[in-house]
């Protein structure tokens, strides 16, 4: 048997780190709209296709959190009138 070296987390495309994760949550809580400008502007620059992907996810969890919120915020408008 041999033993297998893995590459470094850099070059297996090992994608973002907790911390950054995080980051991206509490953005996109408290600031969707900057949270989905943010994460559409970092995947068109982005060439690991794990990156990619994540920021994919961030961008469209931004955007529903968004639109989540213009309809909680149409709803409560309409009850109240």
């Amino acid at each position: 048997m041999e033993a297998r070296i893995s590459p470094p987390p850099e070059e297996a495309g090992a994608g973002y780190t907790g911390a950054a994760v995080a980051g991206a949550a509490l953005g996109t809580v408290f600031f969707p709209l900057i949270s989905l400008i943010a994460a559409l502007l970092l995947q068109g620059g982005q060439s690991d296709p794990r990156k990619k992907a994540q920021l994919r996810t961030w961008a469209w969890i931004s955007g529903g959190w968004l639109a989540f919120g213009v309809v909680v915020a149409v709803v409560l408008a309409l009850v109240t009138l």
